[in-house]
């Protein structure tokens, strides 16, 4: 599980207490199976859950993502990478927004599960949503167009972290990193919404 890839992750400069990894542990189990339930990833290891989908929603961790202090986790699915990064980063304020109502209640589970007390769950589309939201929004699922940028401009974000297979356009701050065992490389952009 998680403590399999310590190396891994100090190489990165994630270091894990106790606690954090044995609710990460828990969220991966949890995912594997819910999963045979509704379609929440289509990973089917506690392996393949814990390196595609918990060691890559911690990657933002490496560029100042520790820093932020309430985040919009647009079409957070089955909680990535909310979850993850709201048991290593407890100071920080999530709020999901998932449109599949099993999802949500997934989500509601790890919530009570895992006592995360940073993080808030709506079952809406984000042009719904008519309260203020917060200034930084980060998404794994979610394709950020023009219009989408334009929606997000109008709901008062600012800052947008995106995980992309493929090398994006130029942003104002790019990582690229290779996970465990695939050999590809995934990027990471950081920009502000114009």
């Amino acid at each position: 599980m998680i403590e399999n890839y310590d190396e891994w992750l100090k190489y990165k400069n994630i270091i894990l207490s106790k606690t954090q990894i044995e609710k990460l542990n828990h969220f991966a189990e949890s995912v594997l199976k819910w999963n045979k339930k509704i379609n929440l990833t289509a990973a089917k290891s506690l392996k393949e859950i814990t390196e595609r989908h918990i060691l890559d929603s911690l990657m933002p961790l490496t560029i100042g993502f520790r820093h932020e202090r309430r985040v919009v986790d647009l079409g957070s699915g089955g909680g990535f990478p909310a979850i993850p990064l709201a048991i290593t980063c407890p100071n920080t304020r999530f709020l999901l927004i998932e449109k599949v109502l099993k999802k949500c209640a997934f989500l509601n589970k790890i919530k009570r599960e895992l006592n995360l007390k940073n993080i808030e769950i709506e079952n809406t589309l984000i042009e719904e949503i008519n309260t203020p939201l917060p200034q930084t929004l980060i998404t794994r699922a979610v394709k950020i167009d023009g219009k989408m940028e334009k929606i997000l401009k109008n709901k008062g974000i600012i800052r947008i972290f995106t995980f992309n297979s493929a090398k994006p356009e130029i942003f104002s701050a790019i990582m690229e990193y290779t996970l465990p065992s695939e050999g590809k490389a995934r990027y990471i952009t950081k920009r502000e919404v114009k």
